[in-house]
């Protein structure tokens, strides 16, 4: 137990954080070595999946010695080290299932966010608990609002409070199943996210991530770009 583990079996590639003693609380460490697996996501592989080691936690965020020993100036660095790893999540060509047992707190919660669907057993609780200790919520909490509406992401990010999935509005959580039938419900969910091919994939997520960025007539042009590209190659390889 210790660095998150990684392997690839049948095209997917699956990240378990793993330290269950402590409810698989990250160090910089750990951000290092999940960044580095996400980022070479590609090629053979067709999926991502993230979980957590043991029958407590997907992960309790970052380890509290991870802002207890660090200097004042430290700042910036720890919460870069954060948002290149959490970006690597987000910005992979490939679909990334964020797999949710127990505790999905802070910068786990925003790997999570950053995941383009969620699957989560009843017992999954969610937080954003910063406030807490004194510091905000930021990086992938920027996604909070589009997935549970601007009431319930301020109550969530201004009180720091636990949430389970029947208490937030629905399309957070995209697929519920008991504990142990979670990786049975991924891979029903994983079968048709990479039914389509891998080019069609990158080509959607990448839209999707230039909705997010740019008005409304520039997404719209961007995506008749795409489109023509995606049907020209597709049209080309028969």
């Amino acid at each position: 137990m210790g660095l998150p583990q990684v392997s690839d079996e049948r095209g997917v590639r699956t990240i378990t954080l793993d330290r269950p003693e402590i409810l698989n609380a990250l160090t910089l460490e750990d951000l290092g070595v999940i960044r580095e697996a996400a980022a070479g996501a590609a090629g053979a592989v067709r999926a991502l999946v993230l979980t957590g080691a043991g029958d407590r936690a997907f992960c309790a965020g970052m380890h509290l010695d991870t802002f207890a020993d660090a200097a004042p100036t430290a700042g910036r660095e720890i919460i870069d080290q954060v948002g290149a790893c959490v970006r690597e999540i987000r910005l992979a060509p490939i679909p990334t299932v964020a797999v949710i047992h127990g505790y999905c707190l802070g910068a786990a919660f925003e790997m999570a966010l950053a995941c383009d669907v969620r699957v989560a057993s009843p017992e999954a609780r969610f937080g954003l608990p910063e406030v807490k200790i004194g510091i905000p919520s930021v990086i992938e909490a920027a996604l909070l609002l589009p997935h549970v509406g601007l009431s319930k992401a301020k109550e969530m990010l201004l009180t720091g409070d636990h949430y389970g999935a029947d208490e937030l509005p629905p399309g957070l959580v995209n697929r519920t199943a008991p504990a142990e039938r979670l990786r049975e419900a991924t891979d029903e969910l994983l079968a048709a996210l990479t039914s389509p091919t891998p080019e069609v994939i990158a080509a959607q997520k990448s839209l999707v991530e230039t909705w997010l960025n740019v008005g409304l007539d520039e997404g719209i042009e961007t995506s008749k770009a795409v489109f023509a590209d995606v049907f020209a190659v597709r049209r080309a390889a028969r």
